[in-house]
């Protein structure tokens, strides 16, 4: 290195002392350059230390199991025949921002819901979904319009969330029924097959 120094030295006319300085700016520049990449990949790895614990945006991705459990106050009295105001639904949300649900409750056997989601906040997310409905014989009876916030626990294998559906008859007309209530998720393990 010394001899690659003196040589590069000798050949452009710089004095020792130069040649010193101008290496050492060289050298900094080149350490700063490292370090700035070195803060790069550990920022990065931060951010992916966080989703992988539930406060990423990407910490909700994967299928949940979900209880839910309708207010009975947010129905006409007395309930109309067939609500069950606890079932279960299992939910998907994949990385682009879909969510795919589908239940046992409420237009079970229908198609599934379909809609989109994303993060509002540290461990907050909101979905909105859209069910079409039809009675026995597949005539179009209109759309459900289920919102939700959810808030994912530390360990991001848990939600709570509250819902509203709205309901809407095939001509768009908004029924004055808006089926509240709560939902807690678990989030489907995988079970590998030894």
């Amino acid at each position: 290195m010394n001899n690659t120094l003196n040589q590069f030295i000798g050949k452009t006319g710089l004095t020792k002392t130069k040649g010193v300085i101008l290496a050492s700016l060289v050298l900094g520049a080149a350490a700063l350059s490292f370090l700035g990449a070195v803060q790069t990949v550990k920022a990065n790895d931060d951010h992916r230390g966080d989703s992988d614990q539930g406060a990423g945006s990407d910490a909700l991705q994967g299928t949940w199991i979900v209880q839910v459990s309708l207010d009975p106050a947010t129905f006409p009295s007395p309930l109309p025949p067939g609500v069950m105001l606890k079932f279960t639904r299992l939910e998907t949300y994949d990385v682009g921002g879909g969510v795919v649900a589908s239940n046992n409750g409420p237009g079970a056997g229908g198609p599934a819901g379909q809609g989109n989601w994303t993060a509002v906040g540290h461990h907050q997310f909101a979905a909105t979904e859209l069910r079409l409905g039809f009675t026995a014989a597949n005539v179009f009876t209109g759309i459900s319009k289920i919102r939700s916030r959810l808030a994912l626990n530390k360990n991001g294998d848990e939600f709570d969330a509250i819902i509203q559906t709205d309901i809407y008859l095939p001509d768009g007309t908004l029924l004055p029924l808006h089926p509240a209530g709560t939902s807690h998720g678990v989030r489907v393990p995988i079970e590998p097959l030894n």
